[in-house]
């Protein structure tokens, strides 16, 4: 009969150890599964914000080249400009410009 109960015992006790460990690893399994839905959405957020950061910069990027390219037609509009109308002559620096005073 003593046996029986000791037999009796390690089953039971058996039993409990095994639930205890399958609790132990459904919780860590619960704590990582969670961690990993937290980075998934960070990574999600932050792929969000790299988007609408590398929109920004294409936006900035397209403004600046047309900018580049009006300030290059505004080039060659003025150099057409003057050589159409040259400019006058200059008067030579000698005689438009006063003389030094002595130091």
């Amino acid at each position: 009969m003593e046996m029986l109960a000791g037999l009796a015992g390690l089953v039971v006790g058996a039993f409990i150890a095994w639930e205890v460990a399958r609790g132990y690893a459904t919780a860590e399994m619960n704590r990582l599964w969670a961690r990993s839905e937290e980075k998934i959405r960070y990574w999600q957020a932050e792929t969000k914000r790299a988007k609408a950061a590398a929109a920004q910069a294409e936006d900035r990027v397209a403004a600046w080249m047309d900018g580049c390219q009006q300030g290059r037609e505004d080039a060659l509009s003025l150099a057409r400009s003057l050589a159409r109308h040259p400019a006058p002559p200059l008067p030579s620096a000698s005689r438009s410009q006063p003389p030094h005073p002595a130091s």
